[in-house]
């Protein structure tokens, strides 16, 4: 290992127990653990060990960084402090399928051209269902829910910040601090869903609703500022689809008005950015569609020819190592295979496919469950904008890899396991409404005055 690697190893012996020790000891410092797993990953501060950074696939090394010093303190504090001695973690929903899936994808590492290769995606696999644990297991009140809110807004304002240094120095297509300006577009627009579920509730009071509204109106600017043409489709037909079900969930002229003032003030904002939109809707490469209808048929040949596919992280060195070269002739094209779905094929064959469609297929689920319950509280009002985010992502995955990003990965996962965990917070706002009928009721009942009992009136003397 590199200094780099050992000074990475010194600072986790020694931040990881003192982040414990803070979250075992102060509640507070319980909430500062959960705000940092979510702010980190909207600026990645991590390490690959065994690196290779020339290496083209979606994974170059064993990652670990901030976010995991994060969610391992976070595990700590739930398990050895006092204040959760009551609520002790349990095992997640969808886990079975979620073993299977792990469990192909470490027989594809037996399987793989390259085994370090494929381990290097196993590893963030593995980080990224530690994350579902933990958010699925923390998430429990309305206030967990309200500061989740909170600091999703900041995580959109840092990125925000970045854009807008990138354009003011002249980037045509902004990045933030991603690795590709698509990454950034579904990075946020799966936030933009969950800010405008929520203002379509009304669930929130000033100064909170400011909050969110500006956090949906940075997250916006952001997706414009990527001219992702995906992003810009799947984040207006995912507004149609956030509204439709708020609507569904309970009519109310109020969130009539919402959407009539939105769209008012989305108008200009609209006249300002069509035209550069449309221009970058116009002038799209056809070069970049015939490279992705080449990858996607080497992506279909290794899934027919491999049971187990050809390992996990493994797609990019076949197609640029063997023959199935042929497939892509230019070099500069043999990176990944755009379509998620033939890129598990390839890497996991069609039993790995399965078992990742399953465990889609099962957060769908969960979520739908959910909203057929038709609560029309914040638990269900954030479940809209889950599902409705979830439904951007996996229809942008038809032409983009984005999820085996390690933004996309381990956001889809946290946001995930908050899904999972929206039953049991809509319980205890129910719960708690009961409980403050009742004493406004037994309140009430103390203060009605006593009026003194009546006396028969006298009868007059003859």
């Amino acid at each position: 290992m590199e200094l780099k690697h050992w000074i990475f190893v010194a600072m986790s012996i020694i931040a990881i127990p003192a982040l414990a020790a803070l979250g075992l000891r102060h509640r507070w410092g319980e909430r500062l653990l959960v705000a940092g797993a979510l702010l980190s990953t909207s600026y990645l501060v991590d390490i690959n060990f065994i690196s290779m950074e020339w290496y083209r696939g979606d994974t170059r090394g064993f990652e670990f960084g901030v976010t995991d010093w994060m969610v391992i303190a976070l595990a700590i504090t739930m398990l050895g402090s006092r204040r959760w001695a009551g609520r002790r973690p349990r095992v997640p929903p969808l886990w079975l399928p979620l073993t299977l899936y792990l469990a192909i994808a470490a027989a594809s590492v037996l399987a793989a051209y390259v085994p370090v290769y494929a381990g290097f995606g196993l590893f963030k696999l593995l980080r990224a269902v530690a994350v579902y644990w933990v958010a699925y297991n923390w998430l429990r009140s309305e206030d967990d829910l309200r500061f989740v809110l909170l600091v999703l807004v900041a995580m959109v304002g840092i990125q925000f910040l970045l854009v807008l240094g990138q354009r003011a120095g002249g980037l045509y297509r902004a990045v933030g601090s991603t690795p590709h300006p698509n990454t950034l577009a579904v990075y946020v627009n799966f936030m933009n869903m969950i800010f405008l579920a929520v203002l379509m509730s009304g669930r929130l009071r000033f100064p909170a609703s400011a909050v969110v509204w500006t956090g949906f109106s940075m997250g916006t600017l952001i997706v414009l500022a990527t001219f992702s043409r995906g992003a810009l489709a799947t984040m207006a037909l995912g507004y149609g689809l956030v509204v439709s079900l708020s609507l569904l969930d309970r009519a109310r002229p109020r969130k009539l008005v919402m959407v009539g003032i939105m769209a008012l003030a989305a108008l200009p904002l609209v006249v300002k950015t069509a035209p550069s939109v449309i221009h970058r809707f116009q002038t799209a490469p056809v070069e970049s569609g015939l490279s992705r209808q080449q990858a996607n048929a080497a992506a279909l040949e290794m899934a027919r020819n491999h049971f187990l596919g050809v390992g996990l992280n493994n797609y990019s060195h076949v197609v640029n190592n063997t023959a199935y070269s042929r497939f892509v002739p230019l070099e500069a094209d043999r990176g990944i295979v755009h379509n998620v779905y033939l890129l598990q094929a390839s890497e996991l064959g069609w039993v790995g496919l399965a078992a990742f469609l399953l465990v889609v297929a099962g957060f769908f689920w969960r979520a739908g469950r959910f909203l057929a319950r038709r609560t029309d509280d914040l638990a269900s009002a954030v479940a809209i904008g889950i599902f409705v985010g979830m439904v951007a992502l996996w229809a942008q995955s038809l032409l983009e890899w984005l999820f085996r990003q390690t933004y996309v990965t381990i956001q889809f996962f946290l946001l995930a396991g908050f899904l999972c965990a929206l039953p049991r917070v809509s319980s205890a706002i129910r719960r708690a409404r009961h409980r403050r009928a009742a004493l406004i009721a037994l309140i009430a009942r103390r203060r009605r005055p006593v009026l003194p009992a009546s006396r028969p009136l006298p009868v007059p003397l003859r």
